[in-house]
């Protein structure tokens, strides 16, 4: 066996998925192996499964968008499991041995948390497909990178806003109004808090809901522009850079 070669039970451990999940990806064609023996067992390539589990972003796509598994350490089925992970982030985050990050590295918990937040307490008891937050990071790119199949900013919204027409409306509402629900809960105010955030520091943000999508960075201006995504995501989905 080549060496960067591993086997389907050490490339299953690797993804944190079993390995009739690894065997479905392999016949689908989503995650091929290699066959190179006459007996064809399956083996995979060490660098194919980190690049796999490197890009956040194309897992949590394909989950919110067509139902795609995940390995499991990248779900966070209740709130609880979230909060847990976000602490692991943090410290993670406060080891690395950068002085210019640990200047700032509170405000990206901070805005993971506040998203992540939102998506719990904004679906509570009306998740319309799986409950729970895809929640992945990645230190060496700089990335973090949060979604959910709820129901989406504008149908949270409409609770309280029924006037909004659609998607693009909603995003802008979320990140520039007060929206005051039933006290005393309030919607509207975690993506502002992110915004105020994003905008001040050295942080990047991109953020769809439904057909609207939005990119954020310092200093930018109050006038947001937010345009026509390319593909409907329902819920939410975003990506932080720092």
């Amino acid at each position: 066996m080549e060496h960067d070669l591993i086997t389907i039970r050490e490339a299953a451990t690797a993804l944190d998925v079993s390995i009739d999940t690894l065997r479905r990806w392999d016949e689908s064609g989503r995650f091929p192996s290699v066959r190179n023996t006459p007996l064809g067992h399956r083996y995979y390539s060490k660098k194919a499964v980190e690049i796999y589990l490197s890009d956040l972003l194309k897992l949590a796509i394909g989950w919110i968008s067509d139902g795609e598994e995940i390995p499991t350490h990248f779900y966070c089925k209740d709130s609880s499991i979230f909060q847990v992970r976000l602490s692991k982030m943090q410290d993670e985050l406060g080891a690395v041995n950068d002085e210019e990050l640990k200047k700032f590295f509170p405000l990206v918990v901070a805005v993971a948390g506040e998203i992540g937040d939102n998506s719990f307490s904004h679906n509570l008891g009306t998740w319309p497909d799986v409950p729970g937050i895809f929640f992945g990071y990645d230190l060496n790119k700089r990335q973090v990178v949060l979604a959910d199949r709820g129901q989406g900013v504008l149908q949270t919204l409409k609770r309280v806003r029924p006037e909004l027409l659609d998607d693009k409306q909603a995003l802008k509402v979320a990140f520039t109004e007060i929206v005051s629900g039933r006290a005393p809960e309030e919607r509207g105010n975690g993506l502002k808090f992110v915004k105020r955030v994003v905008t001040k520091s050295l942080l990047g943000l991109f953020f769809q809901s439904g057909s609207a999508q939005l990119e954020l960075e310092r200093g930018v201006s109050e006038d947001l522009h937010i345009k026509q995504a390319q593909k409907y995501y329902r819920g939410c989905l975003a990506s932080i850079t720092f």
